[in-house]
């Protein structure tokens, strides 16, 4: 075997995978684009799930005198969230008090700061 002959298929050797890779990389390139497009598509279908779940809850709400709903899951889920909604509300009591407690202090500490203190 000749060098020239050898270097000749190193060449197209080269040639062809440099080739191969450049339809991998579009190829690659084209299915990224693609799962970027699907995952935005299941995010829309996320938030309507969100907002149907939503709007039941406050149609449950309206009507809950009325009738409780008959399904046990929506049933524990709507009681779930109301749980929820009380936690919600006490851990917001509880930074409300946290602030006008600091404020309190800051309110002290530049009371004692004007007396000379």
């Amino acid at each position: 075997m000749d060098m020239d002959n050898m270097w000749e298929k190193i060449k197209k050797g080269l040639k062809d995978g440099a080739v191969m890779s450049v339809e991998k990389i579009e190829e690659l390139t084209k299915i990224g684009k693609l799962k970027v497009d699907e995952l935005a598509a299941k995010r829309k279908i996320e938030r309507n799930f969100l907002d149907i779940g939503e709007r039941f809850y406050d149609l449950a709400q309206d009507a809950r005198e009325a009738s409780a709903p008959s399904d046990l899951v929506i049933a524990k889920a709507i009681e779930n969230v109301r749980s929820l909604y009380a936690e919600v509300a006490e851990i917001g009591e509880k930074i409300r008090e946290i602030q006008k407690a600091a404020k309190k202090g800051d309110a002290d500490d530049s009371y004692a700061d004007d007396s000379g203190v």
